[in-house]
């Protein structure tokens, strides 16, 4: 098992009864009841536990925030699990994937001394038949997602059926204003979101009551008239939630993209938006100097919450390091550092809405929802009318504009659906 200088610590001593154990690579490592696993890891030094799919290099956490998958690794013997958004839990064994050869010694970084202009894989041992059948086996053999589980699953998925007044899909900052302020007009409100629920409490503002935390939605069926989500993996429950709501209100916010900066994908590059998030947990803080990469006010903010030194895109020529991060090369000088954050301007989370046949438009860093100004989603032509619900969005996902802005926004677009609830009261089919 590869180890670094821890990147993070705790914050503060911890009593015994706090601590768990669990296994990573056959070694046992110290961790928090409920802290995430990427948490854990970090804190033990543990900065790269999968390889790139392609080009094999390596991987550690990025986003820390569930949406980038650079973090998967095998836990209990299943594989592709986020480690950012697994909550630790005593017991759990986890192994690093898409590592090739004995632990520790992987040859495949040898492909960028080998092949130093980069593989043209397409051309790559095209003839004879035979030695291009032996590269693909080799190829096929190294790359991918992991492989398939220890055992197959025999656990029974339960299904539930929902079929509240307003659908309200993500708790960030417009999500929660929005339920909370139709739950205080005694409107039935669902409220789904996929991150557990100590991280979502360490995020401003009340929580709404009717919030199932650990769960995603992850497609609608404007046909069948219904949206479905399911909860967690290692969650403790395989279940199925069917809803068919009469209101769906998109509050699932913004994701961070790459920036174009050489090395950007090294173990200890993380997003700064994600790594605050973290730290606002309040179980670890920093244990290396962090330096920000990012342009603008967002960036700014993020820099000082983080105590960070800032670069803008322009300063940087490229992050420099082998299997970590060893420093920042600016076009004067290098600055050496182990943690770097990047600090992107978001970009929406649109895929949902494009499920629902909503309107997109590209804002510069993404595609946002098009809404009018309530924040109604304007729909593609003809196909509208099939939908059994009305469609809602605010807050990032309708263009980057920060966690104050998003909460008024929610707030905004809670009071145009219950002026439509009041216009359309409920049906007795629940629709």
């Amino acid at each position: 098992m590869r180890k670094v200088r821890p990147l993070l610590e705790l914050r503060a001593p911890v009593a015994d009864s706090d601590t768990v154990t669990i296994e990573y690579g056959g070694q046992a490592v110290q961790a928090l009841a409920g802290e995430p696993l990427s948490s854990a890891l970090l804190r033990a030094g543990i900065l790269a536990t999968t390889r790139s799919p392609k080009y094999r290099r390596p991987r550690g956490p990025y986003c820390l925030r569930g949406e980038c998958g650079s973090c998967q690794v095998r836990i209990d013997g299943e594989p592709n699990l986020r480690a950012c958004t697994t909550p630790v839990r005593d017991g759990l064994k986890v192994e690093a994937q898409n590592q090739w050869g004995p632990a520790g010694l992987d040859p495949t970084p040898l492909v960028d001394t080998v092949f130093r202009g980069g593989i043209d894989h397409h051309h790559l041992v095209v003839r004879p038949r035979i030695a291009n059948a032996a590269m693909q086996r080799v190829a096929r053999t190294m790359t991918g997602f992991g492989v398939l589980p220890d055992t197959p699953s025999t656990a029974q998925a339960k299904s539930q059926e929902h079929r509240p007044q307003v659908l309200v899909i993500g708790s960030g900052s417009a999500g929660r204003a929005a339920a909370c302020a139709l739950e205080r007009s005694g409107i039935e409100v669902l409220t789904i979101d996929r991150c557990d629920r100590r991280s979502l409490e360490a995020c401003p503002g009340a929580l709404p009551s009717g919030l199932l935390s650990r769960v995603g939605v992850f497609a609608a069926y404007p046909h069948e008239g219904l949206w479905a989500a399911a909860a967690a993996p290692l969650s403790g429950a395989l279940a199925l939630h069917i809803i068919r709501p009469q209101h769906v209100l998109l509050a699932v916010g913004a994701r961070e993209p790459m920036l174009p900066i050489a090395n950007n994908d090294l173990p200890g590059v993380v997003s700064a938006r994600g790594l605050v998030h973290l730290l606002r947990r309040g179980e670890v803080r920093t244990a290396a100097p962090v330096i920000v990469i990012g342009d603008g006010e967002h960036a700014e903010a993020l820099a000082d919450e983080l105590g960070a030194q800032r670069f803008a895109c322009g300063e940087v020529r490229r992050i420099t390091g082998g299997d970590a991060v060893d420093g920042v090369e600016l076009h004067d000088r290098t600055v050496p550092c182990r943690l770097v954050a990047l600090a992107p301007t978001p970009a929406p989370a649109h895929e949902l809405a494009a499920q629902a046949d909503g309107r997109l438009r590209f804002d510069g860093h993404g595609f946002a929802v098009v809404t009018d100004d309530e924040g109604r989603v304007e729909t593609t032509e003809g196909r509208a009318a099939n939908a059994p619900w009305s469609l809602w969005a605010c807050g990032d996902v309708r263009g980057w504009r920060g966690p104050a802005a998003s909460a008024a926004d929610g707030e905004a677009t809670a009071t145009a659906i219950l002026a439509e609830l009041q216009r359309a009261p409920r049906t007795g089919d629940g629709r």
